[in-house]
């Protein structure tokens, strides 16, 4: 059983009504009763913080604010390391940036909805994932029984979308390197740079043989 606050509010009602204060961008509101619970104990107290660090997840918009997640995290977890009954105000100011911080924050509900749609499916429908094809490459024992290696891995398994912006400088030689890892036989890549090596390689036997020409006829 939960013990209602210092005025006897329930504790639970507290932090129902400080999340929908932040919801709605409502900082000042969410802090009075926020403010409640921190003056009526440690273990109030600790309430707010694990519920604003549910709330960095649950309503906001993560994906173009990731900083906020860990703000929100130091700032509690300070608060809860500076609770003192007798002079609670570091552990306002801790828990009250962190409101104001959610409160101004973009808003998204998405996050909650992913793992609810995805989880409760699991739960409820008795759902089991199916293996997509491009799943079995090398690295698992039915990609290897398959016979794919470094040219599946490299077109399949390791297929990022969206693709990079931005050319990738060392690709070829990791590829060509894995190939010689696992004795496989060059792509095109490898053939263009097997072909300049053997144009270097006649280069320098060229030059040998006109050198050594040279000093036989010196002799």
């Amino acid at each position: 059983m939960i013990p209602p606050t210092a005025n006897s509010l329930p504790a639970l009602t507290c932090i129902s009504a400080i999340q929908k204060c932040i919801r709605r961008g409502m900082e000042r509101e969410a802090m009075e009763f926020a403010v409640e619970m921190i003056h009526s104990s440690k273990a109030l107290c600790s309430m707010v913080c694990n519920r604003l660090q549910v709330i960095s997840h649950e309503d906001i918009d993560t994906q173009t604010q990731p900083h906020i997640v860990p703000f929100v995290y130091t700032a509690t977890e300070q608060a809860r390391e500076w609770w003192e009954a007798e002079n609670p105000a570091k552990t306002r100011l801790a828990i009250g940036n962190a409101i104001r911080m959610l409160c101004r924050a973009k808003k998204n509900r998405e996050g909650d909805h992913f793992q609810a749609a995805v989880g409760l499916q699991s739960l409820l429908n008795d759902f089991v994932p199916e293996f997509p094809d491009f799943v079995f490459d090398m690295h698992t024992q039915k990609g290897k029984r398959m016979g794919r290696g470094v040219e599946h891995f490299v077109t399949e398994g390791a297929k990022l979308v969206p693709p990079p912006e931005a050319k990738d400088a060392y690709a070829d030689e990791a590829h060509n390197l894995w190939r010689q890892k696992h004795g496989e036989r060059s792509g095109n890549s490898d053939s263009h740079n097997s072909a300049g090596e053997a144009d270097d390689v006649a280069f320098t036997l060229d030059g040998r043989n006109r050198g050594q020409s040279a000093r036989s006829r010196r002799r």
